[in-house]
């Protein structure tokens, strides 16, 4: 399990997964932004809702689940709960 430098824990601002600051800053996003009506696209987990206590909950049965067949699964399970981990740290410490 490798750990980040410093450096750039400082700037994960919260975020569990690469996505999170694309998502934010994707120009398509904030100008054409809306809600689907597309069943495949929509967010089956209520993924959006989740606070930093379920996902430090999640197991890897759980992550298999949800992530299938998605981007995430290139974080690895390992990869996301450290970053789970270290996000509710950094949340905690500027608390």
């Amino acid at each position: 399990n490798k750990t980040f430098p410093e450096h750039i824990v400082k700037n994960l601002n919260g975020w569990i997964a690469g996505c999170d600051i694309c998502q934010d800053v994707c120009p398509w996003n904030v100008k054409f932004s809306s809600n689907t009506t597309v069943e495949d696209f929509k967010d089956r987990f209520d993924l959006k809702y989740k606070d930093y206590n379920y996902w430090e909950k999640l197991d890897e049965e759980e992550f298999r689940k949800i992530f299938k067949n998605s981007p995430v699964k290139r974080t690895k399970f390992s990869g996301l709960k450290r970053n789970i981990l270290l996000a509710k740290e950094q949340i905690q410490n500027d608390l």
